[in-house]
């Protein structure tokens, strides 16, 4: 039995936000809110909990692991509580839009987590986050990194990284070199290591065609601006068409963000295998200096949605709002609180109505109440003039 006195604590990774820092997390989800509207995406709020199969379409073990799982006490069937919203907005998208056209949504709300995303992870993020389905041009790509971008600028954060990658790159010389799994699957974790020892031991192992093993082995040094572009192509100069649609797609994409946003720094990793098991094409994430891990990740995931019949294009990205917020150089105006005192004085109450009316805040002292206007938090204070009530500093 818990003793009293611990049983104030929250677990380990679970989070709760006080004023005036809640206020100002609100302030900022309904900002970033109004910018993904801005853009045609449509608000959607899904439920906190769905049958196991269902949040699971994702194919990604992470997410899998990370899924709190119970048993539905009406159906008797496995339920999970959300730990990323993705497979839900697919499942919308293929099960209750249905539309044929191009569909833009969004959401900002919390997921749970049996464990916490990075060391730095809470297990009870609030999410925000902007998915298109329906479009499989390049051009899509680019609106959802552009909409990436312009919420970071929302969120006051400054200077931020952005991170390109292409998951085509890597699946595709992987498949070309036809290893056993157990040994694709270490080469792989090699790969995502950037772990060159590993990878040339495996890679004499397996007696590989020269020039294949040569990409594999080199493929972890391709970093950097988007001169290294040129590097690559030279490389993977004989390997299928699609390693080469996949580096025109990232010079296309690394010069449109250019174009629209001339000062961001745009970094390359041909190397990067995050969410290698579930995206399909572009993968990118935004960084900032002394921060250590992604503030926002996102990627192609197309035909996500055909665990659910129905597979169609689809990107987007997501971030946490929590941790945009503790980065955030913006600066958040506290809201004035005017105190008003105890009266039955009808001018006072008709005074408190209009000003609550006009968005501002009041709070009204009861009649044995002793707290000075300070106290309470106050800056302003009602103070009766003649017949009216005056709004005055404290």
């Amino acid at each position: 039995m818990t003793p009293k006195a611990n049983r104030w604590q929250l677990p380990d990774g679970v989070d709760e936000v006080l004023p005036p820092r809640a206020l100002q997390l609100e302030t900022l989800s309904r900002d970033i809110l109004d910018l993904f509207a801005s853009f045609g995406y449509d608000l959607i709020k899904t439920p906190l909990i769905e049958f196991l199969e269902s949040l699971h379409i994702v194919p990604s073990q992470e997410l899998q692991l990370s899924t709190f799982t119970l048993v539905d006490q009406l159906s008797g069937r496995a339920m999970g509580v959300r730990s990323d919203i993705t497979s839900q907005v697919a499942r919308i998208d293929a099960h209750v839009l249905h539309n044929d056209h191009p569909t833009r949504l969004c959401y900002a709300d919390t997921v749970l987590r049996t464990r916490p995303k990075g060391q730095l992870g809470s297990r009870s993020p609030r999410l925000a986050g902007a998915e298109l389905y329906g479009y499989a041009g390049v051009e899509g790509d680019i609106e959802i990194i552009s909409l990436l971008l312009r919420t970071l600028q929302v969120a006051g954060i400054a200077q931020p990284l952005l991170a390109l990658g292409h998951s085509t790159i890597c699946r595709e010389l992987l498949q070309a070199a036809q290893l056993p799994a157990s040994a694709e699957a270490e080469l792989f974790e090699a790969l995502q290591n950037k772990a060159t020892t590993d990878i040339d031991r495996l890679l004499r192992q397996h007696a590989l065609p020269a020039d294949l093993s040569e990409c594999l082995r080199r493929l972890p040094t391709l970093h950097g601006d988007t001169s290294v572009l040129a590097t690559a192509r030279s490389l993977l100069k004989r390997s299928c068409g699609k390693v080469q649609a996949a580096l025109d797609q990232l010079e296309q994409l690394a010069n449109a963000i250019k174009q629209r946003f001339p000062q961001q720094q745009v970094y390359l990793d041909l190397c990067e295998l995050r969410g290698y098991d579930y995206h399909s094409g572009v993968i990118f994430s935004a960084y900032v200096e002394g921060h250590g891990e992604a503030i926002a990740n996102g990627g192609r995931y197309d035909g996500i949605g055909a665990g659910f019949g129905r597979a169609r294009a689809a990107t987007g990205f997501d971030t946490n709002l929590m941790t945009l917020l503790s980065l955030s150089k913006r600066l958040f105006t506290a809201p004035d609180l005017i105190y008003a005192p105890a009266s039955t004085d009808a001018g006072l109450s008709r005074t408190i109505d209009e000003l609550r009316s006009q968005g501002c805040r009041v709070v009204q002292a009861f009649t044995d109440q002793q707290d000075q206007p300070a106290t309470l938090g106050c800056n302003k204070q009602l103070v009766k003039d003649g017949s009216a009530w005056q709004v005055v500093v404290v």
